[in-house]
């Protein structure tokens, strides 16, 4: 799927990122998507709900934090946008930290 049909059709405010993994250009994300927070939620659903975001072909990554990404525990993911084929996460603990990194590819699972 398109990172712009993944935005469009997911709210991840509010979700947790438990993970965050760089490798062979792809861009890992094992996240609690807050489930209440979707359009299709109906009362009795399960809340949360893990899934695996896979951003293939990724490039020029950057993460801008005062810690190391696997030091993420349980971060908050604040903002998620996606503007001239660059995604940007914003995630928020103690801190701010911002991921960044061109993609155009996602899969959820």
């Amino acid at each position: 799927m398109s990172v712009t049909e993944l935005i469009k059709k997911v709210n991840f405010n509010d979700s947790c990122v438990n993970e965050l993994v760089y490798e062979n250009e792809t861009v890992i994300l094992n996240i609690d998507l807050c489930m209440w927070k979707q359009n299709e939620y109906q009362d009795g659903d399960p809340e949360l709900k893990e899934v695996i975001l896979k951003f293939l072909n990724s490039t020029n990554y950057n993460w801008d934090s005062e810690k190391r990404e696997d030091e993420i525990d349980y971060d908050s993911i604040v903002d998620v946008t996606f503007e001239e084929g660059t995604v940007k996460i914003v995630l928020e603990d103690e801190g701010i930290s911002i991921l960044t990194f061109k993609c155009s590819e996602v899969q959820i699972n």
